[in-house]
């Protein structure tokens, strides 16, 4: 079975077998993961170091990286080049510079200074990765057709509110409780991690069946791709319930 899923890199119809040379194997979409995941890093460390000697300078990187990697990603998923490695390079060296920024920002503005809040983020993305990857092979939750149209609903519900809340910004406000630190705004970042979480269980199927059937090896790429996107949004999601609680 091949199933679909709601995140956009990881499209069925491109993990199909083709007439390609080589085909798409688990340790290549491992290593492009760790590639991906590694400029990240890198990018994000550069990016808080700047903030926190150079606010000004810092912001106005992470808001470029923000909408750069945005713009990029979109242009990723449209576009679809055969050769995208250099792009998704590029890709990742901008949602660092944003995740550097913005970590550094919720650390010492929306807390005062607060340590350890980007450790615990860490901690808990790595906790929860490797929570559901067991969940995942050992069968307990399985990426079922229903399963995956349930999870792909909720994460485009979940977008539709984080764009609805951008546009509101621009008129002063935005929707309630969003991004409170009160009972319901801990659940709700509770209740999106848990998507975030679910999300995993959706692309480790789709990478799966990828190299079951025989997919092409730039889906490597793709499947790398895919994963660090629902990582990064699993990392803003944790860092916010934890600002939240510490708050």
């Amino acid at each position: 079975m091949v199933y679909r899923s709601s995140n956009p890199a990881l499209n069925p119809q491109y993990f199909q077998g083709g007439v390609a040379s080589e085909r798409m194997t688990l340790d290549g979409t491992i290593n492009k993961t760790i590639t991906l995941l590694g400029l990240v890093s890198i990018a994000a460390m550069l990016s808080y170091s700047i903030v926190s000697q150079t606010p000004g300078l810092g912001f106005m990187i992470t808001i470029g990286g923000a909408i750069a990697g945005t713009i990029l990603a979109l242009a990723i998923l449209f576009i679809r080049p055969n050769n995208p490695q250099i792009l998704m390079s590029m890709y990742a060296l901008l949602e660092g510079l944003f995740i550097g920024g913005f970590s550094y920002m919720i650390e010492n503005y929306y807390l005062g200074g607060t340590e350890g809040v980007v450790l615990q983020a860490l901690v808990g993305t790595v906790a929860v990765f490797l929570t559901m990857l067991a969940i995942y092979k050992f069968g307990i939750i399985k990426p079922t057709e229903k399963f995956v149209l349930v999870v792909s609903a909720l994460c485009g519900a979940i977008m539709i509110v984080y764009l609805f809340n951008f546009i509101m910004m621009f008129f002063g406000t935005g929707i309630p409780f969003l991004h409170s630190s009160g009972p319901i705004g801990i659940g709700i970042s509770i209740v999106f991690i848990t998507v975030a979480a679910l999300m995993l269980i959706v692309d480790f199927g789709m990478i799966e069946n990828g190299v079951k059937f025989g997919a092409p090896k730039n889906m490597e790429w793709y499947g790398a791709f895919g994963l660090v996107l629902t990582l990064v949004w699993l990392y803003i999601e944790m860092l916010k319930l934890i600002a939240k609680l510490r708050d």
